[in-house]
């Protein structure tokens, strides 16, 4: 399947005190957004490595994500 978002780095915001409660936040990358031109899930292949998914940037930038919280998926028929 083709990954379409990744939200990871998940945070809570605010406070459980509050009378408002506590919210959360996470950080994103999304192809077709802010210079995302790809991303590509990485399965682990043995017991010692962990899923990761690799982030290619417009202008050749990487990033790999060790730590997602929330993954999308393009639909399985597009």
């Amino acid at each position: 399947m083709k990954v379409k978002s990744v939200k990871y780095n998940w945070r809570q915001v605010g406070s459980t005190i509050d009378k408002d409660g506590a919210g959360d936040d996470w950080e994103r990358f999304t192809i077709g957004e802010k210079g995302v031109q790809d991303i590509e899930e990485n399965e682990p292949t043995n017991g010692m490595q962990l899923w990761n998914y690799v982030v290619t940037m417009d202008d050749g930038t990487i990033y790999r994500i060790f730590n997602p919280n929330f993954i999308e998926y393009y639909p399985i028929n597009s």
